[in-house]
This record gives structure tokens, C-alpha cells and sequence, in this order.
């Protein structure tokens, strides 16, 4: 390999059960720092939040559509938002919207994160994830395992928690070809180095991941960029300093110095 950067980097350590603590951290902490930036405390907001799922639960809210907005894509809907700050507005109008009875912004949303057109038909990008996911994992945690665990997601994230819990339970549950790792191998002696770009705000592969891989690669072959940005992944999302960075080494080779930040 010549010259390779890693964007959005996913913690090489974690089983799959700590995969997905790590996601409902990292979705936690995008949706504090939303929060925090329309005057909210995260706690109190936060709990405001899991409260509105409760209650689609219970009663799924209609859509302009004719379709019923259920708590699952309600959540999903919440979720796509918080991949990009220029999303917040959209977020803050869609749970208004949810909190006076109408799903249908956050049904949309929860479409676009589906790939769902108008004709109902999804797209293929979660199925190719889930294959490609348990092909990855060992682990298949079973439901009575993963209830075990429910108190330990709900306490990383209310909002979150539960359903990335039973979402792990559920996701390689009969697959029918057993996984290959517990996680990865990643050491790379010897090896060029490999630019690894961490983002703080990012809701689907938390920053940490980023210094993990470094250590794993190895010394001299790990080398972390921290962006403290917003949304999934660094590289094209509005940092002059990332960029640059990152173009410097594709196209010239120039390494940065391992632990270099950019705000």
C-alpha cells in the first residue's frame, strides 16, 4: 500500500457488543452537542426526547402520507439529521412537528436514511452493511443475553441505548454462515504510514476509534488527525485544515505529525 487515509475510523479493539456501545455513545454525543446548540440542556432534552419515542410507541403518530410514523422510525429518523450539522435545523423541525402530532418530517427523514422512494422500494445499502457486518462479527449475541445488557445501553444513551441493544441482538440472529473475528488484526509493521482522520462530533464511528487504530497499526504507522467538527466523517465536510492535510499526503506524501489537530 502507498498512501492510505482512513476516514470516520471504526474502534479495530471492539467486539461487536462493544461496536455498538460505541455507536450509542457517539449518537449520545452528537445529539448533546445539537442540543447544546439550540440553548438545551442535553440531560433535560435528551429525556424530553426518549419520552416523545415512549409515547409513539405506544401511539404511532400519522404522516400527511397515510402511513403510521412507529417509534423505530421515528429513531430513525432522528438518526440521519445528526450525520451532518447542516442537518440540525431540519432535526429541530421535524420533533416540533412530533411533539404536536404529525410524523410526517420525521417519516421523511427516516425514508431518506432507508433509501426509500416513492414507489415504497428500499434501497440496498443496509442489506449489503448487515452481510457484510456478520460475515465480520462472531458474536451473535442471543435476546436473553442482550436484556442482560439493556441497562448498561440505556445508561450510555436514553435515547439511543435500547434500540442499538436490541439491535445487536437482532442483527446476525440466524445468519446462516458463522463470522470470522472477534476483531480484527490490524498491526502493520513495516508498513507506510496510514493517516487516520477522527472527528469529535461523529455519531456513527466515535473519535476514539481513530487513536485505537493507530495504536493497533503500530508505532510509525498510525498517524491520528483529530477534527474537532460535527457529523459523520471529516474529509470534505468544511475543514480547510482537514483537507489540506489529508491532500498534502495522497498527492505529496507529506505526513503530519501523529496527534495533529484541527479545529
Amino acid at each position: 500500500m502507498g498512501r492510505l487515509v482512513l476516514d470516520a475510523v471504526v474502534d479495530p479493539t471492539a467486539d461487536s457488543v462493544d461496536q455498538a456501545k460505541n455507536q450509542a455513545r457517539g449518537f449520545q454525543r452528537a445529539l448533546d452537542d445539537y442540543l447544546t446548540s439550540t440553548g438545551q440542556d442535553p440531560k433535560q432534552g435528551s429525556r424530553k426526547i426518549a419520552d416523545l419515542l415512549k409515547r409513539i410507541d405506544a401511539k404511532p403518530l400519522p404522516t400527511a402520507s397515510g402511513r403510521e410514523l412507529s417509534q423505530t422510525l421515528a429513531l430513525t429518523g432522528i438518526v440521519l439529521p445528526l450525520y451532518s450539522k447542516e442537518g440540525w435545523p431540519m432535526l429541530t423541525s421535524a420533533l416540533n412537528a412530533a411533539e404536536t402530532g404529525d410524523g410526517s418530517e420525521l417519516l421523511a427523514l427516516a425514508d431518506q436514511y432507508n433509501e426509500r422512494d416513492d414507489s415504497g422500494r428500499y434501497g440496498t445499502t443496509t442489506h449489503a452493511q448487515r452481510a457484510i457486518s456478520c460475515l465480520d462479527d462472531k458474536q451473535r449475541p442471543t435476546p436473553e443475553e442482550t436484556k442482560k445488557l439493556l441497562p448498561e445501553f440505556e445508561k450510555i444513551s436514553p435515547v439511543f441505548g435500547s434500540f442499538l441493544g436490541w439491535d445487536m441482538a437482532g442483527w446476525c440472529h440466524d445468519w446462516p454462515v458463522a463470522g470470522q473475528f472477534e476483531h480484527p488484526e490490524v498491526s502493520a509493521p513495516g508498513a507506510a504510514p496510514v493517516l487516520l482522520v477522527g472527528n469529535t462530533g461523529d455519531p456513527a464511528t466515535p473519535y476514539e476509534g481513530a487513536r485505537k487504530m493507530a495504536d493497533g497499526l503500530g508505532k510509525g504507522v498510525g498517524v491520528e488527525l483529530t477534527w474537532k467538527g460535527e457529523g459523520h466523517g471529516a474529509y470534505g465536510s468544511g475543514s480547510d485544515c482537514v483537507d489540506s492535510t489529508v491532500n498534502a499526503y495522497l498527492l505529496d506524501g507529506t505526513v503530519p505529525k501523529d496527534g495533529t489537530v484541527c479545529s
